[in-house]
């Protein structure tokens, strides 16, 4: 190891920082061999970013090698590893293309409780993407992860409210949920908010307290709230 040492000062950091991510990808490795699936997630990751973040060993990004050790993780439980690897199904990398591979690791994944996985389901659902548009389905899987505390589907579940789509409109729940979003740190939400208490929809109307959401809104930096003060 000393004289390892002595060749890195030499060869300077690059070479240091080389042979470190490679014992990395070869310890990820046996773990991921010994049962280790959140290793196998890793080294999947490793393999799909290794061109986006220049990992040494890693010099392109490997599909294929990603998409093994997905579906490694998943079959033994890591519900990540599910998603990304509908997410390789969607794309066709690594794999032939395959929707409903993906949408049928999606809802695994989803069910799994890894968040992920319900956004790509639901979006897909919601926007009709290569399969029959449920906005039902699409309302539910909302519903579910915003009692997780994922204050973004608070915030697309009060858009269906508002608009009746995928559920009985209903504007008080609506504003209930645009509430749960804003104090949940969503910026969106805020704005929603802003807008029904302007405009009167299931809340009193109330200008004031419409223009403060939108500051809360805007120094939260979402933008497009910045003009409505």
């Amino acid at each position: 190891m000393k004289k390892l040492l002595l060749f890195a000062l030499v060869l300077g950091v690059p070479f240091w920082v080389h042979y470190r991510r490679g014992a990395d990808r070869e310890a990820l490795q046996q773990d991921c061999d010994g049962g280790e699936v959140g290793a196998c997630f890793t080294l999947g990751n490793r393999y799909r970013d290794g061109a986006v973040f220049n990992y040494p060993f890693f010099s392109s990004s490997n599909f294929a090698s990603a998409a093994i050790l997905y579906e490694r993780a998943c079959d033994g439980g890591e519900m990540l590893g599910c998603n990304n690897l509908g997410v390789r199904y969607h794309r066709g990398e690594g794999v032939t293309r395959d929707l409903e591979r993906a949408v049928s690791l999606y809802e695994q994944a989803c069910d799994g409780g890894a968040m992920p996985g319900c956004v790509n389901l639901w979006n897909r659902y919601r926007s009709g993407d290569w399969i029959t548009t449920n906005l039902t389905r699409a309302a539910s899987l909302h519903a579910e992860a915003c009692e997780r505390g994922d204050v973004v589907a608070c915030t697309n579940l009060g858009n269906m409210y508002r608009t009746g789509g995928g559920v009985t409109q209903d504007l008080a729940s609506a504003a209930i949920l645009h509430e749960r979003a804003c104090d949940g740190g969503e910026m969106r939400g805020c704005t929603n908010l802003g807008n029904m208490y302007r405009t009167g929809e299931g809340v009193p109307q109330d200008s004031t307290h419409a223009a403060s959401l939108y500051k809360q809104a805007c120094d939260g930096g979402f933008r497009p709230a910045c003009g409505s003060e």
